[in-house]
């Protein structure tokens, strides 16, 4: 029941900030369920993807996608996991850390900046090009550690312009993508604990759906309000413990 919790709480996690993850389900599959990390990180992908899935579902549905800056980033994002994949053997931990953990503060900046002051919005091309960087860069994250584009990607559409509650359900739909072709590449190579995590999944699934149902029947404003700093100090803290 524990797990079932642990699972409802990442769900809830993921919606509000459009991540997938998977730093949280690593957690609790390597200390709670005992499982090693060769084993618990292509196992993360197995249960953070129908987390995803249904979290998209559940966005569509509620119609809080842009469908247009989410392919934009998905396009470049594919190349990014590709390089990123097959470069990943000749960067050491250690420089991919400092990599992503300054990447993390500069955007948590960004995210904080717009948060607490009116900017003007970019032009379209400007959007696209932007929208296109910020993919590839997710992509290469996710190539070359796994599952970690989430705080990347959802950063990205906040500093385009979308608001919190937008740039949530436009992750979700980014992510959903992103993690399905990575764990097809994780299939011919790692080894999973298929039914180690199902009790993890089936709360991140429940949480997944229910948060942005609840989110909708609030003040957005307010929300947007709260959410966008929040997400801009998650960010940075994210990116302080790439350090640590």
């Amino acid at each position: 029941m524990l797990i079932l919790i642990y699972g409802l709480a990442i769900g809830i996690f993921i919606s509000l900030i459009g991540g997938g993850g998977a730093a949280l389900y690593l957690g609790v599959l390597t200390s709670q369920l005992g499982l090693a990390t060769a084993v618990a990180v292509p196992t993360s992908l197995v249960v953070a993807l129908p987390a995803l899935f249904f979290g998209f579902l559940t966005q569509m549905h509620i119609k809080n996608i842009n469908w247009h800056v989410g392919n934009q980033m998905i396009l470049a994002a594919i190349p990014g996991i590709i390089v990123g994949t097959l470069s990943s053997q000749f960067i050491p931990q250690k420089l991919y850390n400092w990599i992503v953990g300054t990447i993390f503060l500069i955007m948590g900046g960004m995210v904080l900046l717009k948060a607490f002051r009116k900017s003007t919005k970019p032009a379209a091309n400007q959007s696209v090009w932007a929208a296109r960087g910020f993919g590839l860069l997710s992509g290469l994250m996710v190539g070359i550690g796994g599952l970690s584009g989430g705080a990347t990607t959802a950063a990205g559409l906040a500093i385009l312009g979308l608001t919190a509650v937008q740039a949530a359900g436009t992750a979700t739909y980014v992510l959903t993508t992103m993690s399905a072709i990575s764990l097809v590449g994780h299939l011919f190579t790692s080894t999973f604990a298929w039914q180690a995590g199902w009790l993890l999944m089936l709360g991140a699934i429940i949480g997944a759906i229910a948060t942005p149902l609840v989110i909708r029947r609030l003040d957005l404003n307010r929300v947007n309000r709260v959410l966008t700093p929040f997400l801009g100090l998650l960010i940075i803290y994210f990116g302080i413990k790439m350090f640590i």
